[in-house]
Formats: structure tokens, sequence, C-alpha cells
């Protein structure tokens, strides 16, 4: 994996920085036309409050850059899910899971040690869902190997469930 980064728990202090992240992604699909994050009030549904509760579970995940120190990628990582039918088999559930615009790759590198983590865990699968019509993030998932499952809907928000069956 890229030596440039290092991925661990997130730390108190960072939770605004990867509020921060959250809301430039939400900056970036303004301009670039995605209607995803930017239609459905996210951050009214993931206050700062959310993500300090789940940062308490240890369930908040960075990629940190060491050329500079910032944040590269950041995303909540949960056991059980209500969005999918079937919680029976371990599994993690990547959400609000972002990454810089600027730091190229550093997406497919935080699902790579995300992915290698849960296996240590002894997970068997790595869930996450895509926006329904958002076809670049319906792409990158399918080329990480995540196959689509079925849909969920939360508030405003239409989705593709995903998963990857993680080999030992």
């Amino acid at each position: 994996m890229d030596e440039r980064f290092i991925f661990r728990k997130i730390e108190k202090e960072e939770l605004s920085a990867m509020f921060e992240l959250i809301k430039s992604r939400i900056r970036w699909m303004d301009e670039v036309g995605i209607e995803q994050w930017n239609k459905t009030h996210y951050t009214d549904v993931y206050p700062m409050s959310y993500y300090e509760g789940h940062r308490k579970d240890g369930r908040v995940f960075v990629l940190m850059d060491t050329s500079d120190g910032t944040m590269a990628a950041a995303a909540v990582i949960k056991t059980e899910d209500d969005r999918w039918p079937e919680n029976d088999v371990p599994a993690y559930y990547l959400h609000n899971f972002a990454s810089d615009i600027k730091k190229k790759g550093s997406g497919s590198v935080f699902l790579s040690h995300m992915e290698e983590y849960a296996k240590s865990q002894g997970m068997a699968y790595m869930r996450l869902d895509s926006a329904v019509g958002n076809r670049p993030l319906e792409d990158y998932y399918t080329a990480r190997g995540y196959v689509p499952c079925g849909t969920c809907v939360d508030g405003l928000y239409e989705g593709i469930l995903r998963q990857k069956a993680l080999k030992s």
C-alpha cells in the first residue's frame, strides 16, 4: 500500500477536519452537478454530534497524509446497518465516506486499508451504498469489486446497496 498514508482511528481533535472534508465534498458535488449529499440536508442529518458519538465508540477511521499531516479520507464504520435487510453475516458497513478531492487515489487507498482491517477483524464482507443515479460513483465501486445487492431509502436519499466478499 501507499507508504505516504497512515490508516487509523480518528482522534477527537480531528473531528472538525473530517466535518470540513465532508462539507468540501458537498461543495464539489454542487460544482460538478452531482446530486447526492448536497440535496439531502446531509450536515443536518449527520451533524458533528453524530461523528462524535461514533468516535467515542471507535468507529471513525481516517487516512492521514504523512507528507503534509492533513486528512486525506475518513469514514464511519458500523457492524450493523438498518438499510440492509440481512445483517446475519459478519460485515463492516461503510458510511459518511469522503476523500480529499486534491489527493487523487486517497479514497482507493482508504478502502484498501479498510478491507484489510475488516479481514483482520473476521469480517466476511465490506458493505456500502451509493446514490441511485450517481454513475461515476457506481462505476468506481463496481471497479473495486462492490456488487449491487439491492436498494435502500433513507429520508431523501435513495441508494444502491453494494458488497464485496473479503477473502482471507
